[in-house]
């Protein structure tokens, strides 16, 4: 039999080169090793130091998913799923891993709709679109059951699929559509209230042109899935353009957008936005000090 110690050192020679920063490999290695072995990282410290055997079963299997991390195989694949608000999300390829980035967002969204007078008692809907593991609509209704109707889009049955089972794993009650957004975007039916009623619209959209391929982490382009990332170079805001024409055409009443974008364009974003009529745009920085998220507002009583 292994040991502890010896795994942890074994761990980090096989993949200390495809992830050079130390942090990220330590990172990387907890989210294994506490999923393997159903604990903490606290308790996997503790085996560390006492130099604790490992059952050659386990062992093996612990080699096997190393083998994957070693084929730049996300993590998040690897063990099945991902974190996000601190809540659990199943994933695989089919979805989009949900990212810090995005818990800001959603933040963003919370904060702006925290004070329960803001919108005088009017009904809220909110559109998520392009959903993928459903991570944002479900942690919007998690820590908001007052948003009653929540309608997460995708155009991927399977992504569907999951984003179903992570709704029913975290007790919530959301309606999915399967919907090509590009194609069908202005057949979706949306529910007028009233004149007065509140939309959010919400989307972490494809937004990383083609020619940016190269600039990504090869985890990232050999198993994410391709439709959720990339659009092409001569029309890199075609979401956001369809987006934007689908709530001047559709709906009535106040309309909040909350966008993820790509920080290479967030201008064109911007102008986007102004010449489409939208007020109060405000940009944000992410975490890491680049320019990732925008809100926008649109008054569209009709």
């Amino acid at each position: 039999m292994e040991s502890f110690d010896k795994f942890y050192r074994v761990f980090q020679n096989t993949l200390q080169d495809l992830y050079p920063e130390p942090k990220e490999l330590e990172s990387i290695f907890f989210l294994l090793t506490t999923h393997i072995f159903q604990c903490d990282k606290t308790t996997i410290l503790l085996r560390i130091s006492r130099k604790e055997q490992i059952h050659f079963v386990t062992y093996d299997r612990l080699i096997k998913k190393l083998w994957e991390l070693k084929k730049n195989r996300p993590i998040q694949y690897v063990i099945g799923h991902a974190y996000f608000f601190g809540m659990k999300f199943i994933v695989n390829e089919k979805v989009f891993i949900p990212r810090p980035e995005t818990e800001e967002l959603v933040s963003w969204i919370l904060q702006d709709h925290n004070n329960k007078d803001c919108h005088h008692d009017n009904p809220i809907q909110i559109f998520d679109i392009g959903t993928g593991s459903g991570c944002i609509s479900i942690t919007l209704k998690k820590k908001k059951p007052e948003f009653v109707h929540i309608y997460a889009m995708d155009s991927d049955q399977e992504a569907l699929d999951i984003a179903k089972k992570n709704a029913k794993l975290h007790n919530v009650k959301i309606s999915l559509k399967n919907v090509d957004f590009l194609k069908d975007g202005m057949a979706i039916p949306t529910k007028k209230i009233n004149k007065n009623s509140v939309h959010i619209i919400v989307s972490n959209p494809p937004y990383i042109r083609l020619s940016e391929k190269k600039l990504l982490h090869p985890n990232i382009v050999q198993y994410e899935p391709y439709q959720a990332l990339f659009v092409p170079d001569k029309n890199p805001l075609i979401f956001y353009k369809t987006i934007s024409f689908w709530i001047k055409k559709r709906l009535t009443g106040i309309v909040y957008i909350y966008f993820e974008i790509n920080q290479f364009i967030y201008l064109d974003i911007i102008d986007l936005l102004k010449k489409m009529g939208f007020l109060n745009i405000e940009i944000r920085k992410d975490f890491q000090g680049i320019f990732r998220m925008v809100r926008a507002i649109y008054y569209a009583n009709k």
